[in-house]
């Protein structure tokens, strides 16, 4: 049958014709340069010759136009389909494709017109079964392919979402196990070789479905080149060559808060500050020194007015004695600690201030500094101008409890015996008391319109760890080689010296919502890039970074951290000087020749002068008193020491430790006298020991400072003469110094750490583990109470509290110490790897 037949005006057009496109074939010289007319001729001669063969010539050869027209008929579904799937995993495939490019010698020839044709049953059949036979070796030809592009990677699920999305919709979300970036195959084919941060601002699976979901639109236009299978877009991303992520993440700014929820009731305003940092709180520390500058001040201008306060009754043991020589430090001591706890408060809140600064110069740093003072022998000069005002004017205030006793004597007006102030001292003091009552109204200032960065206070492990779950930065704390040393531990980190706390959102809007999380703002690559603070980086750290030397398998267990005061040589010396010098003094004041009862000589002048200044009153009263309030702060040191690493110590119990005792307990953030009692709910009795007495060692300088005074004996010497009821209660004080710094020898190998946890990133450091950060406990935390419920404080079901335990997992990371939940008893470490010491 030929063509020369067919009705054209009633036949369908074939199925399988090639589309009306332009085709090339070498074209002859002779007729390459004759004129178009001549070749429209040609051309038309040609058609007729081809329409005149007849229809069994229509059967096509195997290598033939029409075979590949055919061909491509049958693939082109499956090309949609992969089309569809690639656009999904985010691959630029461009839509348009280039023309073709004429080869030379070559002429295009003009679109022929379409043969409009049909066909009898015959012929259909014919082809039907040609395409069937064809149909094995165009699979085999799709699955080499495949196999070139991706080996080992199993399409099907995704061409069966492309399937599924094409049909349903763009509402179709993507299969968890193919977005959740902590899927195994997931992670392991895709995250592991392009660096990618699993945890870089999407582990909450809703908010990987959004993602997904949005990415996974049909009716996104491709892009680019083709490429091979990808994993799903989930945003505009970037990596560094470390591995850290840095998303584009927009920070929130206080600006756009207000706008998004002016009246805080979806996203709270992040600016808690703790209780004692408050105005009204601060508003009492200021009122108790102007009370106490009152009293001086008055006490000092009565006396010069009336020549003394009120007659000397004649006894060290009446209550005047009591009255001026002990009540005037026990006041300074309670405005001292009340200072001492601000400070404290201020430096622990201080780092997540700068954090939250939208100034990067202000946050340079901040995640490596202090937490909590490591003592108040010296200042701290960190943090703003307002806080080192404070620190110093705090620090002032040291002298102020030795000023106070020696701030009254008595002295011989009108042939009788008065108590008055002195003079000079009692000025010094209100010149103390007003630089401590300046910054104080300073701070309260700063802090009133301070923007903090906390929704709620981060006073324990677990309250820091909801600040993890969605952040972008913790690919960098997941390394093996962090150092024990601080400067070395902040070179390594050093990516991090420009870290964000405060709320954020996707830089291209495709979550939708915002989160609050510790990540890396946009333009902290470009800081980092020319240096900090305008200063060049160096990227050799072969000066800091040293190999790290090698552990032991309990080394690497445990660590081998303490703080210096917790040490076994400063620790014992300390013991063995107090108490050799305890035993001392309890040898040379009950001797019988030198009875202290009897009083000795002063060897200095105790005469008072027209201002009630007496050297020798003053010397064995100052010098006491200063000497106690030495050992009152280097036993906080030890006291604050402990609070620190006891949360960590429970952690390495062998069965685990619970939520309370472990990850919510603030004995660090506590304050005085607080710290024991919550320290005795959970059973660490050492620490309520511990820091109880601490508290109580303040009486150590008030009494030391009361203890002595110059007065007339029998024989008419003068000599020094003590109150023994002070100097009893003294030496019960003493005595128990010695045993607290006892209490602190034994057991102490519990508290070793890789390294100093009082800063953010060395906490962040032993809290790397993904399945740590990851946990659905501290997603999307609403405050501490929230967390207290997530982690089963005070629950009666039969879930419980929830148990955690420090250490490694063999097998998986042996060599990344973290806080793991205690799932099982296989996750543990042996017993006698993790027995207490």
């Amino acid at each position: 049958m030929s063509y020369q037949g067919i009705d054209r005006d009633h036949a369908e057009p074939s199925r399988w014709r090639p589309s009306n496109t332009a085709r090339y074939r070498p074209v002859p010289e002779s007729e390459a340069s004759s004129p178009p007319s001549t070749r429209h001729k040609r051309q038309q001669s040609s058609r007729s010759k081809r329409s005149s063969q007849p229809a069994r010539h229509s059967a096509r050869p195997p290598n033939s136009q029409a075979d590949n027209d055919a061909s491509d008929a049958v693939v082109a579904p499956l090309r949609i389909i992969k089309s569809r799937s690639s656009d999904l995993r985010d691959t630029d495939r461009s839509s348009a494709r280039p023309p073709p490019i004429q080869p030379e010698g070559y002429h295009a020839i003009e679109p022929e017109e379409d043969p409009i044709v049909h066909f009898d049953e015959a012929q259909l059949a014919m082809f039907a079964a040609d395409n069937a036979s064809r149909m094995p070796n165009i699979k085999d030809e799709l699955a080499l392919a495949a196999g070139k592009v991706t080996p080992g990677v199993d399409d099907t699920p995704y061409i069966q979402y492309a399937l599924q999305a094409l049909v349903s919709g763009p509402n179709t979300s993507l299969p968890s196990h193919l977005a959740s970036g902590s899927s195994e195959g997931y992670s392991e084919r895709y995250g592991s070789a392009r660096g990618f941060d699993e945890s870089a601002g999407y582990s909450s699976p809703s908010h990987q479905d959004r993602v997904a979901a949005e990415d996974a639109r049909p009716d996104s236009p491709p892009q680019g080149p083709p490429s091979p299978i990808q994993p799903p877009r989930r945003s505009t991303a970037s990596f560094d060559p470390t591995g850290a992520s840095t998303s584009r993440w927009a920070p929130v700014s206080k600006t756009m808060q207000r706008d998004v929820d002016p009246h805080g009731r979806t996203h709270s305003p992040l600016t808690f500050k703790p209780r004692i940092l408050r105005a009204f709180s601060m508003a009492i520390l200021a009122i108790l020194i102007l009370l106490m500058m009152a009293a001086l001040i008055f006490s000092a201008r009565y006396s010069y007015e009336h020549s003394g306060l009120t007659p000397y009754p004649g006894s060290i043991y009446s209550g005047q004695y009591f009255l001026f020589r002990i009540l005037p430090q026990l006041l300074a001591g309670i405005i001292f600690i009340y200072a001492q706890s601000v400070a404290a408060a201020s430096l622990r809140v201080l780092p997540f201030a700068a954090m939250a600064s939208e100034d990067p110069r202000a946050r340079y740093m901040a995640l490596f500094q202090r937490l909590y003072p490591a003592s108040f022998l010296l200042p701290q000069f960190v943090g703003p101008w307002q806080f080192k005002i404070f620190d110093v004017a705090t620090w002032l205030s040291i002298f102020t409890i030795p000023l106070q006793s020696s701030a009254f004597t008595c002295i011989f007006v009108h042939e009788k015996w008065v108590w008055a102030p002195v003079q000079p001292v009692v000025w010094a003091l209100v010149g103390l008391y007003g630089i401590l009552l300046v910054a104080t109204v300073v701070l309260m200032v700063h802090w009133l319109v301070q923007w903090t960065g906390l929704a709620w206070d981060i006073r324990s492990i677990g309250d820091l760890l909801p600040l993890l779950n969605r952040s972008n930065a913790m690919a960098s704390y997941r390394r093996n080689d962090l150092s024990e040393n601080a400067k070395v531990f902040k070179s390594q980190l050093r990516e991090r010296w420009f870290d964000r706390l405060g709320y954020w959102k996707d830089d291209d809007g495709n979550t939708g919502g915002i989160w609050y999380a510790i990540g890396t703002s946009p333009d902290q690559d470009s800081w980092f890039a020319t240096g900090a603070m305008g200063k060049k980086v160096s990227n050799d750290l072969s000066a800091d970074l040293k190999g790290p030397a090698p552990y032991s398998p309990i080394e690497t267990a445990r660590g081998r951290y303490l703080p210096l005061c917790l040490r076994t040589g400063p620790l014992v010396a300390s013991v063995a000087v107090t108490f050799v010098l305890l035993a001392a003094l309890v040898v040379v004041s009950f001797l019988p020749q030198t009875r202290l009862e009897s009083g000795f000589l002063p060897m200095l002048s105790a005469k008072p002068d027209r201002n009630a200044f007496s050297p020798a009153d003053f010397v064995f009263s100052f010098v006491p008193a200063l000497i106690g309030m030495i050992l009152f702060l280097q036993f906080q040191a030890i006291d604050q020491s402990l609070r620190l690493l006891q949360p960590w110590a429970d952690l390495y119990d062998v069965n685990g430790s619970l939520a309370q005792r472990s990850l919510l307990a603030d004995y660090a953030a506590c304050l005085p006298l607080q710290s024991t009692w919550r320290a005795l709910g959970n059973g660490h009795w050492r620490v309520a020991a511990v820091s109880l007495l601490a508290t109580l060692f303040i009486f150590i300088p008030i009494l030391g400072g009361g203890l002595l005074m110059a007065l007339t004996g029998p024989d008419r010497t003068v000599r020094m003469y003590p109150s023994m009821p002070v100097f009893g209660v003294l030496l019960a004080f003493l005595f128990l110094y010695v045993a607290g710094l006892s209490l602190a020898v034994p057991h102490r190998r519990q508290f070793l750490l890789p390294r100093p946890v009082t800063s953010i990133a060395g906490i962040i450091s032993l809290c790397s583990a993904e399945e740590l950060t990851q946990d659905a406990a501290f997603r999307s935390v609403r405050g501490r109470k929230d967390l207290e419920y997530r982690l089963g404080v005070g629950r009666d079901d039969s879930r419980g509290e929830s148990s955690w335990f420090f250490g490694i997992v063999p097998g998986r990371d042996d060599h990344r110490l973290s806080i793991r939940r205690m799932n099982n008893f296989t996750e543990k470490l042996p017993a006698s790897s993790r027995s207490m010491a």
